[in-house]
């Protein structure tokens, strides 16, 4: 067991949010290839100086009038994170991006899952750098 006191550790995930609605008047039988253009968001709360958690959320829907898309999803998930004085200039970035890249996988996870399950092609979100793909705005 590792007792490194300067170790990160995810002390607690929670699915916090799902939200999905078929859109009834989609062709799911047409070639026609839609472009969904997931909506990405994350929070960052403070718990004390040692603990923080963070929220991420992926939100599927129409962003141009002519794009119809198969369902309307959104999904939230959090996790709580140990690190020793995580808000230290040193370590603030490396708190929040290390946390949201080892959350990101489970909300990939449960987003297939529920599309899945909901009967529907199922979508699975790439791979993706989420450290770009969450612009930090700590300034030092």
């Amino acid at each position: 067991m590792n007792t490194n006191k300067n170790a990160m550790k995810l002390t607690k995930y929670s699915v916090d949010k799902i939200s999905f609605t078929l859109n009834k008047d989609f062709d799911f039988k047409s070639s026609k290839r839609v472009n969904v253009k997931p909506v990405f968001d994350r929070e960052v709360t403070k718990l004390d100086d040692d603990n923080y958690n963070i929220y991420l959320s992926v939100t599927f829907k129409e962003l141009e009038q002519q794009t119809i898309l198969p369902f309307y999803i959104d999904v939230a998930i959090s996790g709580n994170f140990f690190l020793s004085k995580w808000e230290d200039p040193d370590k603030i970035v490396f708190a929040r991006n290390s946390a949201t890249a080892i959350l990101f996988p489970y909300l990939r996870s449960l987003l297939t899952t529920i599309t899945i399950n909901a009967n529907v092609p199922p979508y699975i979100l790439p791979i993706m750098n989420t450290s770009v793909l969450f612009k930090d705005t700590v300034k030092k």
